[in-house]
């Protein structure tokens, strides 16, 4: 699975395993970690994660940040004069941590497995990925139900994103 003189990277999966493992966390986040740590030691995920530049890691962060944003504008439509409140800013910031959170823990491993299925029908591609990806937005009513709305905006979001990072790459 790992070739060569590896060392560092066992050492630091181990490290955090044990972070997540030992943490105050609820046992599905546990799990999710530890799936997500596990999954980078096998050399097709991590291949598939570190093409393009990082773009799946880029599509997660871009769309966990246009999701806070847009949030914010909406907003600021709706109370404008709490704009700069503590609270606001708090929650605002809140949000931010949470979609990148269910966007790397969840939207990744999900934006992943729409790669690898929809890879294999080229003429459809992209119309299966997007499927996929609402589908896995669709399954946290299952999960958690109160986040069912924002998880489909960022699951779509996400989709976008990554297409677009996907056919216009940056030379950077």
């Amino acid at each position: 699975m790992i070739k060569g003189n590896s060392y560092i990277f066992v050492f630091s999966m181990l490290i955090v395993l044990l972070i997540v493992l030992v943490s105050e966390t609820p046992i599905i986040i546990k799990a999710s970690l530890a799936a997500l740590t596990m999954a980078f030691s096998i050399p097709s995920i991590r291949k598939l994660m570190f093409k393009d530049k990082c773009r799946k890691m880029k599509a997660a962060l871009y769309s966990s940040l246009t999701f806070t944003l847009g949030l914010f504008l909406i907003s600021i439509f709706e109370e404008p004069s709490s704009i700069l409140s503590g609270d606001h800013l708090s929650l605002l910031m809140a949000v931010l941590f949470y979609s990148l959170l269910g966007n790397f823990i969840y939207g990744l491993p999900a934006s992943l497995m729409a790669e690898v299925i929809s890879i294999r029908f080229f003429t459809i591609r992209t119309w299966l990925s997007g499927f996929i990806h609402i589908a896995f937005g669709l399954i946290t009513y299952f999960i958690m139900p109160g986040l069912f709305i924002p998880a489909i905006i960022c699951a779509i979001l996400f989709f976008a994103l990554d297409e677009i990072i996907n056919v216009y790459p940056s030379n950077t």
